[in-house]
């Protein structure tokens, strides 16, 4: 069952129209590779999915529910936040907070949201302890129970994106978005967080991942979409479309990857 639809999503800067008519599914406990060239409208999708950026035309729907279509009123605060909820995301860079301990950076946004409902007033201290439970437990997941008292100028590069991961899957997202997660580490570093997303596909966490391991989106995905040029030129299973591309713009894509 699916539990992304984006339909016919476009989205233009100027007069540079990044996104053309992108339409595609996820099913539920489904990892989704997404592959292309520098330019090809990757990360502007994931951030449309996320409100990081607003759609011009098309339409989102999460578990059955149309949480965004275009042209409608605009949404408020409150409503983008809670749309939001939806999606966890990883970036590039960590954006972990440089003051805050790799717990409370797991669990700040938690507590944040949970401080804005009346029934917290009364019982701040349980609900707090739970949330903080609940971030060491992901970072005891993401193997860091020993640094979860370190500042992020402690912790390598590898550490601060697991952290940026537990972070993103403290609020308990429906789909688990990351952009590049490993555009910014050294190659050593590369493979444990590599590892920590293998283990949430293991898991059956439905994710999107924007990612330039053309062997690792083979491995760990269920389906891979290749974009170029602001379109979806190919998607299928994830095997066949790296082993056995059908479009001529995939085997061109693919064959600089192999060649590099």
């Amino acid at each position: 069952m699916a539990i992304l639809e984006v339909n016919h999503i476009e989205k233009q800067f100027g007069h540079t129209k990044v996104l053309k008519d992108v339409s595609f599914s996820l099913d539920q406990g489904h990892a989704l590779a997404i592959i292309g060239s520098s330019g090809s409208g990757k990360t502007t999708l994931l951030r449309c999915l996320n409100f990081l950026e607003t759609p011009d035309k098309g339409e989102i729907i999460v578990k059955g529910e149309r949480i965004y279509k275009a042209g409608e009123t605009k949404m408020s605060d409150s409503e983008l936040l809670q749309k939001r909820l939806h999606f966890g995301m990883v970036f590039q860079a960590f954006h972990l907070f440089p003051q805050y301990t790799a717990l409370t950076n797991v669990t700040l946004a938690h507590k944040l949201s949970a401080l804005k409902k009346p029934e917290t007033k009364a019982n701040r201290k349980e609900v707090f302890d739970k949330i903080n439970a609940r971030g060491l437990e992901l970072l005891d997941q993401m193997g860091l129970a020993d640094r979860a008292y370190h500042y992020p100028h402690q912790l390598s590069g590898g550490q601060q994106q697991r952290v940026a991961i537990a972070r993103a899957l403290a609020l308990q997202p429906d789909i688990l978005c990351f952009d590049e997660p490993t555009s910014a580490l050294d190659p050593e570093l590369t493979g444990e967080v590599l590892k920590v997303i293998r283990g949430l596909a293991e898991k059956k966490t439905t994710m999107i991942i924007v990612t330039h391991e053309m062997a690792f989106a083979r491995d760990v995905a269920d389906e891979i979409v290749f974009m170029d040029g602001g379109i979806i030129v190919e998607q299928g299973p994830a095997r066949q479309v790296i082993e056995n591309p059908q479009q001529e713009r995939t085997k061109a894509f693919l064959s600089r990857y192999s060649e590099g």
